[in-house]
C-alpha cells in the first residue's frame, strides 16, 4: 500500500512538472508582457535567481541610462517603446565582475526533433564583460554552453545554441548569466529568445549584402558590403520613438 501511494505521488509530481513546462513550439519570448522597472515585473515563468549572483536583470525600454552602452531600442520592433531584458552596470556595487542570472521558463523538448535556441544580445561598451548561457536540466546545471565577451558594437547580434544534447528532456531551463566588466560601460541586454526545431543554415540573410544567402536562417555576422574604390559604405538605422508617425 505504501509503495503504491509513493508511486502515485511520484507520478502526480512528474505530471505537475511537465504541465508547467512549455510544450508548444516555436516558443518565442520577447518580454513584451513584462513591466519596466528595477527589476520590474518579469514575464511569467522567468525569474532572477536569488542565490549565486550579485545583481538582477531588469525589464527596460527606451534605452539604458548610460551613454555609449546598452541598446537604444528593443530588437523585436526596433522601437524605443519595446521591452528587452538588461543588466545595469552603473554604480559602485555593479562592477567589476558582478554576476546577474536570469532563468527561463521550463521547456519540454520531447516533441522536438532538432531542438535549437536562438536569441539576440546587445553588448556595446568599451568596458564590456561577458554573457554566458548555462543549462538547467532537471535541476542539474551545465555551465558555459555558450559565451560572448567584449564590445560587440552598436547593433543587436544573434546568438545560437544547438540543444540536441538535451533532446528528449522534459525539464529544461535556460540561464542567461551576465558578468559586468571593469566599469559602467558594460550594460548587457537580451531579446527575442526562441526555442524551436531547426536545421540551422548559418550565413548572411541581408539582401543588401554582397554575400546574401537566401537559405540562411541564422545570421552569423558574416555579411559583406562591397563599395567602389574610393567610396565608403554608410548605414543609417532609424529607431522609432513612441511617435513613429513623426519620423
Amino acid at each position: 500500500m505504501l509503495r503504491s501511494t509513493f508511486s502515485l505521488l511520484t507520478m502526480i509530481a512528474f505530471v505537475a512538472v511537465r504541465s508547467q513546462c512549455i510544450t508548444t513550439f516555436p516558443a518565442t519570448e520577447n518580454f513584451t508582457s513584462g513591466s519596466v522597472g528595477t527589476p520590474g515585473t518579469l514575464t511569467t515563468g522567468w525569474s532572477n535567481l536569488t542565490t549565486g549572483d550579485d545583481l538582477d536583470w531588469n525589464v527596460d525600454n527606451n534605452g539604458t541610462p548610460t551613454d555609449l552602452t546598452g541598446p537604444i531600442g528593443d530588437h523585436t520592433s526596433n522601437n524605443t517603446s519595446g521591452n528587452y531584458m538588461y543588466v545595469e552596470a552603473t554604480g559602485a556595487t555593479a562592477t567589476p565582475g558582478k554576476v546577474a542570472i536570469l532563468q527561463s521558463n521550463c521547456f519540454d523538448l520531447t516533441s522536438l526533433t532538432n531542438p535549437y535556441l536562438t536569441f539576440w544580445y546587445h553588448m556595446q561598451g568599451s568596458q564590456m564583460g561577458t554573457l554566458v548561457v548555462d543549462m538547467s536540466v532537471g535541476g542539474v546545471i551545465t555551465s558555459n554552453v555558450w559565451s560572448m565577451s567584449g564590445d560587440q558594437g552598436l547593433k543587436w547580434k544573434q546568438g545560437w545554441l544547438n540543444l540536441q544534447p538535451y533532446a528528449g528532456q522534459n525539464n529544461v531551463r535556460l540561464r542567461f548569466r551576465a558578468v559586468t566588466g571593469s566599469g559602467e560601460l558594460s550594460d548587457i541586454a537580451i531579446d527575442d529568445v526562441l526555442v524551436r526545431s531547426l536545421i540551422p543554415v548559418l550565413g548572411c540573410p541581408d539582401v543588401n549584402a554582397s554575400n546574401y544567402n537566401s537559405a540562411a536562417n541564422i545570421n552569423d555576422g558574416s555579411c559583406q558590403y562591397a563599395c567602389p574604390v574610393g567610396y565608403k559604405r554608410v548605414t543609417i538605422e532609424i529607431i522609432n520613438d513612441n511617435y513613429p508617425q513623426e519620423t
